[in-house]
């Protein structure tokens, strides 16, 4: 196994080669693991990893948490009866046209490996009678956070490359560094600072105004209800402070006007996304495995092969971690990050959870 320092990403991230999945000692995955954690951005090049290892292996670093938050927000609306799985329920539940088409759309998503476990597809592909395949659309993503609105989002990400990966990208800037720039007034203004989200279409991909499925598929899974707040500065759970700055949903700040709110967002703008800050790592082959950092990291995609289909798992890090992750230092938000995640775990059945 060799590491090695990424050029572009600051003070963070890394490649790390020749790791035998067949052999790796859970000592030495956990060893990247805490690497990771310290570098926000992994870069596992030309692996030989299957589906089902990497399924399994994600989960040794925490829980999975893909799409938990969709399924407490249903749970609320629709009582405990509601399940995903179960159609033949919506009408007498009352399930939305909406919620309707994203439950239909997303079942599509998933592709079982040989062991019968499943992964997210990220694709544009669509079958012959036009459902998609996989999250998002062909062409340009533009910087996202996953989850972006919510106070329980999942702090990793992890993505393996499946096909038609080589000439396209995944790209990520880290707002660490920038945070540790600025001058100590304005950092304290930054900590003070709380976003308020909306969903707008083509924030993050600009199919997002013609696809009533993709629109309605990346409302509800980034940002299901207007007007829910997040601070802007958080620490990631390998204690780096950051911002994490939801560009996708963030509308505005709370107690500043509309104009106030986007020259705050204007200044940030212009002085984080420069190169010192941004990696775009180009495959140079289709079995790439990356980790990445999902509090104070974003991530897009260049356009690339229409057909490129990679493989998407959102975690936790509560097994690396000693203590459980505190990402809110506002007393307010932390307290309802400690609720929520309890109405989280105790709602879904989550186990091997480090609770707040």
């Amino acid at each position: 196994m060799r590491i090695s320092k990424i050029s572009g990403l600051g003070s963070y991230g890394h490649y790390v080669d020749d790791v035998d999945f067949d052999n790796i000692t859970e000592e030495e995955w956990f060893e990247i693991g805490q690497l990771h954690l310290k570098g926000l951005v992994t870069v596992i090049r030309n692996t030989n990893i299957t589906k089902d290892q990497y399924y399994h292996r994600v989960q040794q670093f925490g829980p999975m948490k893909s799409s938990r938050n969709n399924r407490k927000h249903f749970i609320a609306k629709y009582g405990e009866r509601f399940d995903a799985l179960k159609p033949e329920l919506f009408d007498e539940l009352g399930v939305t046209e909406e919620d309707r088409i994203f439950l239909n759309t997303k079942k599509h998503f998933l592709e079982q490996t040989e062991k019968g476990n499943h992964l997210t597809r990220i694709t544009g592909l669509k079958d012959k009678d036009g459902n998609m395949l996989g999250v998002f659309s062909d062409g340009e993503l533009y910087w996202h956070s996953n989850e972006s609105s919510e106070l329980t989002f999942a702090p990793g990400v992890a993505l393996l490359g499946g096909k038609k990966m080589v000439g396209s990208s995944t790209g990520f800037v880290q707002s660490a560094d920038y945070y540790e720039s600025v001058s100590e007034s304005f950092r304290s203004e930054l900590d003070d600072m709380v976003l308020v989200h909306k969903y707008t279409p083509g924030k993050i991909n600009d199919r997002e105004k013609t696809d009533k499925n993709l629109m309605i598929n990346i409302k509800v899974g980034f940002c299901a209800e207007d007007g829910l707040e997040v601070p802007l500065v958080i620490q990631s759970p390998g204690g780096i402070k950051g911002l994490h700055y939801t560009v996708n949903t963030a509308a505005g700040i709370k107690g500043m006007s509309e104009s106030e709110s986007q020259k705050v967002f204007d200044k940030i703008d212009k002085e984080l996304f420069t190169d010192k800050y941004i990696f775009d790592h180009w495959y140079q082959q289709d079995n790439d495995l990356l980790l990445f950092d999902n509090s104070i990291t974003l991530h897009r995609r260049l356009p690339g092969d229409p057909d490129r289909v990679a493989y998407r798992i959102q975690y936790d890090f509560s097994n690396l971690l000693d203590h459980p992750w505190y990402p809110y230092h506002q007393p307010e938000y932390a307290e309802r990050y400690k609720i929520q995640t309890h109405e989280l775990i105790r709602t879904l059945g989550i186990e091997n959870f480090k609770l707040p």
